[in-house]
């Protein structure tokens, strides 16, 4: 499991960085401010999303694996239905109406994020602290 959450979260850490810099290298000047933010939305929720399952990839000595693997599937879920669509969307000067299919997609994506989040919060609600015995 570590090492799942591990590959996934570094490779959503380096597509933020791919995508940063379409950004401010391609997008910026080339879009309106609008648009530029949308896809700046996207970016922020991927970064900070990345960052949290992350951490959660170190509490799976802490937390109950139920929980661990839905903060898992709802963060990742939550990303590819948010922020990807975001930045597609964002596009929509430059290419037309070609994404307007996925305008409700990000609202979803939102909302597994935030239940992702909220489990988060069961989690640490639910934690009770196993004392290590110590050595020595």
């Amino acid at each position: 499991m570590t090492k799942q959450f591990l590959v996934t979260a570094s490779i959503l850490g380096a597509t933020t960085v791919v995508a940063g810099a379409v950004g401010a290298l391609v997008l910026e000047g080339n879009i309106t401010q609008p648009y530029l933010n949308q896809f700046n939305s996207g970016l922020l929720f991927q970064a900070f999303t990345t960052v949290a399952l992350l951490a959660v990839t170190f509490m799976n000595r802490y937390v109950v694996r139920s929980y661990l693997n839905a903060m898992y599937y709802l963060f990742v879920l939550g990303v590819v239905l948010y922020s990807i669509p975001s930045y597609l969307l964002s596009l929509k000067e430059l290419t037309g109406s070609v994404f307007d299919a996925l305008s409700a997609a990000p609202l979803i994506g939102a909302l597994l994020m935030l239940i992702g989040w909220l489990t988060l919060f069961a989690a640490g609600i639910s934690y009770h602290h196993k004392k290590r015995s110590s050595k020595g």
